[in-house]
């Protein structure tokens, strides 16, 4: 039996009440980090984190190992939890539904050594490696870079 639901109750679910997610900081060998492009909302063509909604009986930390490897074919060497219970409110949603994204999620810092075998899915159209945090990136994007060791980009001198 699958643990996936399908897109029809999903879109539901998603308008009805708030998803449970984890996000992924993916630290890079050469002190860096990789965010991912997003192809849908929330957050459409906006640099991301790796990650998304944990499935029923699933640990944070398995469905954070999950995404990884669902949407960038790599393979975590080290993971810790940094951020718990952020609570995010979009106004967009991903099915056209009008009533937003509510999420609640945990965020993990995990390192990754070989990006050689990065291969994206299809929910993201690029990725990029990053040393510094954008300060016109999402509030969570900062708070989280900023709690797994990366300084802002004003903080450069």
């Amino acid at each position: 039996m699958s643990r996936y639901i399908n897109d029809s109750l999903f879109n539901k679910i998603h308008r009805d009440m708030p998803i449970v997610y984890v996000d992924i900081v993916l630290k890079s060998a050469d002190n860096g980090f990789l965010l991912v492009k997003r192809k849908e909302e929330p957050a459409k063509d906006k640099w991301w984190f790796v990650g998304g909604r944990v499935l029923k009986n699933e640990s944070l930390e398995t469905a954070a190992k999950r995404k990884v490897l669902e949407e960038t074919c790599l393979i975590t060497e080290s993971i810790e939890k940094i951020v718990e219970g952020y609570e995010l409110l979009f106004r967009e949603d991903p099915f056209g539904h009008g009533a937003g994204t509510h999420a609640i999620s945990t965020c993990f810092s995990a390192e990754v050594s070989d990006l050689s075998s990065l291969i994206l899915d299809k929910y993201h159209s690029d990725f990029k490696l990053f040393n510094y945090v954008n300060n016109q990136w999402n509030t969570y994007l900062k708070h989280c870079l900023r709690l797994a060791g990366f300084k802002s980009n004003d903080s450069k001198m």
